[in-house]
């Protein structure tokens, strides 16, 4: 039973040590977290472009439509691009503050 309860308490502080997370671990999430909320606004922003411009030309001349279906993936495209961007920019700028942090 003593050695039950002493590996229990071993268990515990190496998790409890692991566990404890640093300013700078703190702020890489924070970094992520904003990161991820601005990639997913660029995102929203660039699909609800494309979506206004699709249901101005639903009336149109089939030929109007397709262009507009062309620049509206263009739209959607370059959004999806600007927000992996900024996601890739967040991932290396928090992996960089724990880098530090380890150090």
């Amino acid at each position: 039973m003593k050695t039950l309860a002493i590996c229990a308490a071993a268990i515990l502080t190496i998790a409890s040590v692991g566990c404890d997370e640093s300013a700078l671990d703190r702020e890489a999430d924070a970094v992520r977290d904003n990161t991820q909320q601005g990639a997913e606004d660029i995102r929203d922003s660039s699909q609800n472009a494309a979506e206004n411009l699709r249901d101005r030309t639903d009336n149109a001349a089939e030929s109007v439509q397709d262009a507009a279906e062309r620049k509206a993936d263009a739209i959607e495209d370059r959004g999806e691009m600007n927000a992996d961007t900024l996601e890739e920019r967040g991932e290396n700028k928090a992996d960089a503050l724990e880098e530090v942090d380890v150090e």
